[in-house]
């Protein structure tokens, strides 16, 4: 009697395990997909971070007043009491953004910038001084050394003053890459122009414009 409860039993037992096992052939487990993105964090040029964020799991944008140019592969931060002008981009591709700060209805001084291909054949300089024009006479610089060398925030900049004549002081910061040059160049109106003791990298503007750079993250 206790063999046949025993067989009993072992025949149930391996009766249950194999259901058990076709029901698992036949419905394998399926693991959820969590949809978590990974922990990374990108750091914004004015020293905020995003996370990873959507479908994707692509960064998030830097909120501002910090500015990307996916196309140039730059970041940076915009200065107090400017503003993007999407107005001013047009047809010129080589013309990558303007911001503008408001001094009256008419008026704005502006930071443009701008992005040259080193063309086959062509060098950095060559580059540089082929998109460089002196104003109010239309020149062109003949070598570098009408350029000063300027370090900020670990970039290395060529500036020149580009005019300064009827109020307006314009100066230009080319950043050499690889492939390409771009331009930073900032418009100051309203200026005393001919005052003789004017030091023009210490006009507020043209301060911003270094505050600018000195955030500027290149690839």
């Amino acid at each position: 009697m206790k063999q046949l409860v025993a067989l009993t039993t072992i025949l149930v037992v391996i009766g249950i395990g194999g259901f058990m096992y076709r029901n698992a052939l036949e419905r394998p487990i399926v693991i959820q997909d969590s949809g978590a993105c990974t922990q990374e964090a990108k750091l914004c040029p004015d020293g905020t971070s995003v996370g990873r964020t959507g479908p994707d799991c692509a960064f998030a944008a830097c909120a501002l007043p910090n500015a990307e140019d996916s196309a140039t592969g730059i970041s940076f931060v915009i200065p107090a009491g400017y503003a993007a002008n999407p107005d001013s981009i047009g047809a010129d591709e080589t013309l990558r953004a303007v911001f503008d700060k408001p001094i009256s209805p008419e008026e704005s001084h502006s930071i443009i910038i701008r992005r040259y291909p080193i063309l086959e054949g062509e060098s950095a300089n060559s580059a540089i001084l082929a998109h460089t024009l002196l104003e109010p006479k239309g020149e062109a610089p003949t070598s570098m050394d009408a350029y000063t060398s300027v370090q900020i925030g670990g970039h290395t900049f060529m500036r020149i003053g580009l005019e300064r004549f009827e109020g307006i002081v314009r100066t230009a910061y080319f950043l050499a890459r690889d492939t390409d040059v771009v331009t930073f160049e900032i418009v100051e109106r309203g200026v005393d122009w001919t005052n003789p003791d004017l030091a023009t990298a210490d006009l507020p503007e043209h301060k911003a414009l270094v505050r600018l750079l000195s955030t500027l993250q290149a690839n």
